[in-house]
């Protein structure tokens, strides 16, 4: 990762820590779509933004949040758009780690676009197109779906699996949305290409991360001891903060507004 991250960041080499960086200081309203259980969005208010909005498809990820963020505005959302904003609401948004699991991807880029004020910054972070993504583990549910499942019965039990993968009410397979069922990974130029063709111009690219989906595979095969996850925890942070490969990382502006 390329992104200095400063002192007073909260966050390491990470798409929040990357974000963090790139949201104005003192802002009048961030939205952060797909805000999860809103660390993100807790962190921001010691930039100063004015308000706060999250927004959330997963119930389980709004009421995680509305817990965790008393200051903001936490929504829950059963599809992409249109969202419940007039237009140019919001000075700055992030979309982190959602892209690859929407569908509509144009849809919900177009509405970013329209809420967001004259100068507008967009932060959004995907997985990288490179060499380890067959690893993600995010797919394993759509090329092995049964043994998946097994796998998953595991550690839980049938009617979680069932609620979770099968008769989800949000519209969801885990968190990808049933129409897309994948977890899509992107390219620098394909990214700004989607943003471009719906608005924005990119302004700066980065990323995270080289053997993430190595380690994270070698986690879960050695998650019952203790020392070597420990040992494999330590190797994320030089590997997030050596390379820029496994996390696409972008800062976009509204295109009509760049001078």
């Amino acid at each position: 990762m390329k992104t200095r991250i400063e002192p007073g960041n909260p966050f390491g080499y990470d798409r929040y820590g990357f974000a963090w960086q790139h949201v104005p200081a003192g802002g009048p309203a961030h939205l952060d779509f797909g805000c999860g259980d809103g660390r993100f969005l807790a962190a921001l208010a010691s930039k100063g933004c004015g308000r706060l909005v999250g927004i959330d498809i997963s119930r389980e990820a709004v009421e995680q949040a509305q817990q965790r963020c008393g200051g903001a505005e936490i929504v829950h959302l059963t599809q992409v758009a249109p969202l419940p904003f007039p237009d140019g609401t919001f000075s700055s948004a992030s979309l982190m780690d959602v892209l690859e699991h929407v569908y509509e991807q144009d849809v919900l880029l177009g509405e970013l676009q329209r809420v967001l004020q004259a100068g507008g910054i967009l932060i959004v972070t995907v997985p990288r197109r490179y060499v380890f993504s067959f690893l993600d583990l995010g797919n394993l549910k759509f090329r092995f779906p049964r043994l998946h499942r097994w796998c998953y019965c595991r550690r839980h039990t049938q009617q979680e699996y069932e609620r979770r993968y099968v008769t989800n009410p949000d519209g969801l397979v885990g968190d990808v949305s049933a129409q897309k069922r994948w977890h899509e990974h992107f390219t620098q130029a394909g990214l700004a290409e989607l943003l471009s063709r719906n608005g924005f111009e990119t302004v700066a690219f980065d990323g995270a991360g080289f053997f993430l989906r190595v380690l994270k595979l070698a986690d879960l095969m050695f998650r019952r001891l203790g020392p070597a996850r420990r040992a494999l925890g330590k190797l994320r942070v030089p590997d997030a903060r050596l390379f820029s490969s496994a996390n696409l990382f972008c800062v976009a502006r509204k295109a009509n507004d760049m001078v």
